[in-house]
């Protein structure tokens, strides 16, 4: 049994309890951000909030009041000083609901991960592209497909046929000694690793450009990488499979 939080309240849930929670399997109109915890701080929250109440201001949600505190004390109530945090924000009718919850979680050592391509019906320029909303059902569908057939993730294909991000990460490759990645209108989602990426390239004096992707561009890359708040950076293969 773990502890969770919900709606103000500490709550013992059991492992279905906290995957009927899971983003794509909980539907509702709201967001979710995950974050990684070392040594029991959780990492870039004010980033993660932020995103957050962004998020929940497109949807036309109103924000509940969040103390940062208490992803502390959920980590502290599970014993864990490293985990992956989750925190959900959803309306139901006139209410709005708050969970909480963090599960053991170490950083993968795999250095390259293999990836694949998937189509999806991705528009670029989606209204939501920017929410990390609960309506999540494509990424996890995508991800659940790639790791069926041996693969550590999947790329999506946009409309345009742009691969726009991972199904959990964005992507970066380098052609020539400069840093590319996709543009937010692809579809892609502004990772916090991916904007702390792009500020750091800039720091270092890094030539950075935003470019839409094609498969046949990342075969030409000289390497690519993925981003998210758990994986940090991983790099992928050039040459992934259709699937």
């Amino acid at each position: 049994m773990r502890i969770i939080y919900l709606n103000g309240r500490y709550l013992k849930a059991s492992a279905q309890i906290i995957e009927a929670f899971t983003p794509g399997v909980f539907k509702a109109k709201g967001v979710f951000e995950t974050m990684l915890a070392q040594r029991g701080v959780v990492l870039d929250t004010a980033l993660h909030l932020k995103r957050l109440l962004t998020g929940l201001k497109i949807l036309g949600v109103k924000a509940p009041p969040i103390n940062p505190s208490v992803l502390k004390e959920v980590l502290l109530r599970n014993h864990l000083s490293s985990a992956r945090v989750r925190l959900m924000v959803w309306q139901a009718g006139q209410q709005i609901h708050v969970m909480m919850a963090a599960l053991p979680y170490k950083i993968s050592k795999m250095r390259i991960y293999r990836a694949c391509l998937i189509k999806t019906n991705r528009a670029a320029n989606c209204r939501l592209a920017n929410v990390k909303s609960l309506d999540y059902g494509l990424f996890s569908e995508a991800f659940s497909k790639a790791q069926a057939q041996g693969f550590d993730e999947a790329l999506l294909l946009n409309r345009s046929g742009h691969i726009f991000e991972a199904s959990r990460a964005n992507i970066f490759w380098i052609k020539n000694k400069v840093l590319y990645t996709p543009p937010l209108s692809s579809g892609c989602l502004n990772g916090i690793t991916r904007q702390q990426v792009l500020k750091g390239a800039e720091r270092l004096k890094i030539s950075v450009k935003e470019r839409n992707l094609t498969p046949e561009i990342l075969k030409e890359a000289d390497a690519a990488f993925l981003t998210n708040s758990l994986i940090g950076i991983k790099l992928i293969e050039t040459y992934p499979a259709l699937i």
